[in-house]
């Protein structure tokens, strides 16, 4: 699968591995891949005492949110912050009911605001905590939208109490009838985009920037991103934005390692699946590309479910079981890892936050420009990881990590890394090398000659490195259409055979996180946890406003 690797697996490491398969351990579940929702489940069932067999096809854990070095510097493929990891949230819930909590922390960004959004007019605007110091903040910039931002927020209020009240499980289509008194909300605007309710809403063109500048966060333009997607996104980060303490390696392989430490618990990297066996409606085995064969009582499965239903045989996914497995991809993009020498970003105005920067007002003309390939006048991403915690865990003294992304599809570029993979490289680079570019005008001067290490992502890395199709980053797109009641479920025509990945649940770390736990309530009924239970998002920030030191 990957055609560069930083971290193959030590001869040690594949005898030792090799001595585990030798003992022909038998297992309750057996979870294909090591995602962030594999890894939760595995996390659970390990912790309830279930014997789980993990089978990883690159050489770390984490799938998109893994941990790679290059030189002195690491850098976390695709992950930059996260929400629900606080006392209440479902991050932090998680780890506390396996006992990880105190071990797993993590570093709120802010406490100004976790998103600097820069603007084509040159001005900059803070994403704080607090819906209403958000209406102010636009409206300092852009007088007149306080009005409309408080409508839009107050509308994202509504739906997140009505989400509370729905099951803390997958729910089907009649749940939402028997709920309709307390889902008004959803049923309404069940089928909306952002874009329709920036325009019922009367925002204008500024704010509506300033709103959505951040689209790269769930990899769709205003025009068919789900308002539901974009409010659990938004209102998630809103009751706090958080990174782990020590890099997100910390959490990946601390939930990696927890998982082993229990007895009877493997995980086996540089191990593909390349057949899944059934006879009726149960699976009986997997095989994998080196040869191997593993058996369970049960099988979880963290792969893409399109690629799974191929490999197991699409005849035998009839009528129902098909149409939600035939879901349109999210895209991806671009992402420059920089580590950078002899620096302090903290002297160029970066901190605990993240910057989006906006070339253009209209993010739907910068998407339809962007995906096959204008790049001449981006939005861009730029995250300062080494500055979101004192730890010094991904950089030697005196360095910094940055990194920079964009979107774009993923057709073109394959088809030139196909053509002539040399065109390909020097596409890349040159892509890269212009973002650097705008970072270097805008931000950083001089920054080229503080590079110690560059890496270059594209959608064909994600393919190559996470077997992501077509290189996307968040599973199915996030449109209406799949995210509503005809999206992919847990459950697969085999009756010992589960999906858990972010096309069957929710996208980030907050929603396959979320999957995993959910799969796991739902297959052992222990029900540790309840959205209902949880603060509300005002209380959350009320919390946050507060100061409290609880909330770390």
């Amino acid at each position: 699968m990957k055609r560069h690797s930083t971290g193959a697996l030590t001869k040690a490491q594949k005898a030792a591995q090799d001595k585990t398969y030798s003992k022909k351990n038998k297992y309750d579940y057996l979870i294909m891949g090591t995602g962030m929702s594999a890894l939760s489940i595995g996390s659970l069932l390990a912790h309830s005492g279930k014997k789980v067999c993990m089978l990883e096809a690159h050489d770390v854990p984490g799938g998109m949110a893994h941990t790679f070095k290059m030189g002195d510097y690491q850098f976390c493929a695709q992950v930059h912050y996260i929400w629900g990891c606080a006392p209440g949230g479902r991050i932090y819930e998680f780890l506390k009911h396996i006992g990880l909590a105190k071990k797993i922390t993590f570093q709120r960004l802010g406490p100004v605001g976790y998103d600097r959004m820069a603007m084509p007019d040159g001005k900059f605007v803070m994403i704080p905590n607090g819906f209403d110091l958000l209406a102010e903040r636009i409206d300092s910039a852009y007088p007149g939208q306080k009005e409309a931002v408080i409508r839009f927020t107050n509308l994202l209020r509504q739906m997140r109490l009505e989400m509370r009240e729905l099951p803390s499980r997958q729910v089907r289509w009649w749940e939402i009838l028997t709920h309709a008194r307390k889902a008004r909300t959803l049923l309404r605007y069940l089928n909306k985009t952002i874009q329709d309710v920036f325009d019922e809403c009367g925002l204008s063109k500024e704010a509506q920037a300033v709103l959505i500048a951040n689209a790269g966060d769930m990899m769709a333009p205003p025009k068919d991103m789900s308002i539901f997607a974009y409010c659990a996104l938004f209102s998630g980060y809103n009751t706090g934005a958080y990174y782990p303490t020590k890099h997100f390696k910390s959490l990946t392989q601390g939930l990696a390692d927890f998982i082993t430490s229990h007895k009877g618990c493997h995980i086996y990297y540089e191990t593909a699946v390349s057949a899944i066996k059934t006879e009726g409606k149960k699976v009986i085995g997997v095989e994998t590309t080196d040869g191997r064969k593993f058996t369970a009582k049960n099988y979880i499965c963290n792969m893409d479910p399109q690629a799974t239903m191929k490999i197991i045989g699409e005849e035998k996914f009839p009528g129902r079981w098909a149409k939600p497995l035939k879901y349109r991809y999210a895209p991806s993009g671009i992402l420059v890892y920089l580590g950078l020498k002899d620096i302090d970003l903290t002297k160029y105005g970066f901190g605990k936050f993240n910057t989006w920067d906006l070339a253009q007002w209209d993010m739907n003309k910068m998407w339809d420009e962007q995906g096959p390939g204008d790049l001449s006048k981006p939005w861009i991403f730029i995250s300062t990881p080494s500055l979101h915690t004192k730890d010094r865990g991904t950089t030697p003294p005196g360095g910094a990590v940055i990194e920079i992304a964009t979107y774009t599809e993923f057709d073109w570029l394959a088809e030139l890394k196909k053509k002539d993979p040399s065109l390909y490289v020097q596409k890349k680079n040159e892509i890269a090398d212009m973002l650097i570019g705008i970072v270097e005008k805008k931000y950083i001067p001089g920054i080229r000659d503080h590079i110690a290490v560059k890496v270059v992502g594209t959608p064909s890395t994600h393919l190559d490195f996470c077997n992501a199709p077509f290189g996307n980053s968040y599973g199915s797109y996030l449109n209406p259409q799949q995210i509503g009641l005809k999206r992919l479920k847990a459950a697969t025509p085999f009756s010992n055979l589960w999906w858990c990945n972010a096309s069957s649940g929710f996208a980030g770390v907050h929603g396959t996180i979320s999957t995993g736990m959910d799969l796991y309530m739902d297959l052992t009924g222990d029900r540790f946890f309840d959205d209902k239970m949880m603060p509300t998002d005002d209380e959350f920030v009320a919390r946050l406003t507060k100061g409290k030191k609880s909330l770390n």
